[in-house]
C-alpha cells in the first residue's frame, strides 16, 4: 500500500507523543522509521512502532532521554544509555561523534545498556552529511548460532558505514552479519507464506531449513565469515565498553550496545579532493564491462539511495503493517488513521 509519508510522519508523532515521549525525541524516532521504508529497509521501518510503544508502556524502555557519561575525553566518550530509546541515543551520539572529529580528526562514542537502535545507516549517514565517513554498529539479542553450532548465541550485529562524495550518490553500506535479518521473515510470515529461499535459515538442529514454521535461527552471511565479522561487532560495540551480548543484549536484560564513529576526512587532506577521488573511483566501478545477465553495477546503498528519491512522498508498506498499526491507534483511542493513497 503507498501511504503519504506526512501522513505517517503525522501518524508517528501521534501515537508516540500519547505514550509520553517528548517531541523532539519522538521527531528523531520517526525519522529513523520513516527513511527506513523509504529506503525500502522495510524490517527497520514502521512496522516497528508497535514494539517502541510496548516497551515504553511495560517500562522496559524510559519515555524520556537520560543518560549517564561513564568516559569522556577529546576523541572517546563512553555513555550508559539507561535502557532509553536505541534511536534517539543514537542520534545524541553520533552527533556527538561528530563534534568530536571537528576538532580532533575522528570521533567515537560507545553506548551501552540501550534498546534496538533501528536501521544503522541513519547514523552513519549523519556523518557523511557533514562531510565525513561514518560507522555504526550495534550488538543485538541472539539470532544466530556459532558457525558448527546449533543454539542462538549471537546476534546478527549490524555494521553501517556512509562515505560522502561530490557528484556521485553518497557509498553507504549498511549490512547485519546475516544472509538475512529475521525481521524479514517476520514480515514473510506474517504475508502468508510458507516457505524461505535456501540458505537462509536453520532449525532447531543447526540443519538447513525453507519451511517457514521451523526456522528457528537465520545463516550467518558467508558462513563463518558472517560469525567472525559478528564476533567482531560485539568486540568492538560490546565487550569494549562493557556493553550487552548475546542473551544480555536482550530487552529484558542489559540491552544492545552500540559503536558510532565519525572520521574528518579534512584532517587527512582536502575533503573536496577526497570526495573527488570517490567519483572516480564510483566511475571506474560503473565503466566496468556487465555480466551477461547483469542488470546494472551499483554502489553501496545506491539502490536504497534511489528508493528514497521514490518515496520522498509516499512509502510502500505491507498492508497488515497497516492494519496492526491501525488496531494500534484504536488500542490507544486515537482518531489518527493510516490510508492508501
Amino acid at each position: 500500500m503507498r501511504i503519504k509519508v506526512e501522513e505517517l510522519r503525522a501518524f508517528c508523532m501521534d501515537i508516540l507523543t500519547v505514550t509520553g515521549m517528548p517531541e523532539a525525541e519522538a521527531e528523531i524516532l520517526t525519522e529513523t522509521l520513516l527513511q527506513a521504508d523509504q529506503r525500502g529497509v522495510k524490517s527497520h521501518g514502521v512496522m516497528s512502532l508497535k514494539r517502541y510503544v510496548n516497551l515504553m508502556e511495560t517500562g522496559v524502555m524510559p519515555k524520556k532521554l537520560e543518560y549517564k557519561v561513564e568516559v569522556d575525553n577529546p576523541v572517546i566518550a563512553v555513555w550508559d544509555g539507561n535502557r532509553c530509546c536505541g534511536q534517539v541515543l543514537g542520534h545524541t551520539a553520533m552527533k556527538a561523534a561528530i563534534e568530536k572529529a571537528k576538532t580532533y580528526g575522528i570521533g567515537f562514542v560507545g553506548v551501552k545498556n540501550s534498546n534496538h537502535f533501528g536501521a544503522g545507516a541513519y547514523y552513519a549517514k549523519l556523518a557523511e552529511a557533514e562531510g565525513m565517513i561514518g560507522i555504526s554498529a550495534s550488538t543485538g539479542d541472539p539470532t544466530m548460532a556459532p558457525w558448527g553450532g546449533a543454539e542462538k548465541q549471537i546476534g546478527n550485529n549490524p555494521l553501517a558505514i556512509s562515505v560522502p562524495t561530490k557528484e556521485a550518490l553518497p557509498v553507504t553500506l549498511d549490512m547485519a552479519q546475516s544472509v538475512v535479518a529475521f525481521g524479514k521473515i517476520a514480515n514473510m510470515k506474517r504475508q502468508g507464506l510458507k516457505e524461505v529461499p535456501e540458505g537462509w535459515a536453520l532449525d532447531e538442529n543447526g540443519e538447513p531449513t525453507t519451511d517457514i514454521d521451523k526456522v528457528y535461527s537465520v545463516m550467518p552471511l558467508g558462513g563463518y565469515k558472517g560469525f567472525g565479522l559478528s564476533l567482531m561487532v560485539d568486540v568492538l560495540s560490546g565487550l569494549l565498553i562493557g556493553g550487552g551480548t548475546g542473551v544480555r543484549a536482550n530487552p529484558d536484560q542489559m540491552g544492545p550496545a552500540h559503536t558510532f564513529m565519525a572520521i574528518d576526512t579534512g584532517a587527512f587532506g582536502d575533503t573536496e579532493e577526497f570526495k573527488a577521488r570517490m567519483d572516480a573511483r564510483i566511475a571506474e566501478f560503473k565503466s566496468c564491462r556487465q555480466a551477461t545477465h547483469s542488470t546494472g553495477i551499483y554502489m553501496p546503498g545506491e539502490l536504497e539511495e534511489l528508493c528514497y528519491e521514490k518515496s520522498k512522498e509516499t512509502a510502500d508498506i505491507i498492508p497488515e503493517i497497516v492494519e496492526d498499526l491501525n488496531a494500534l491507534a484504536e488500542e490507544k483511542g486515537r482518531e489518527v488513521r493510516l490510508h492508501e493513497v
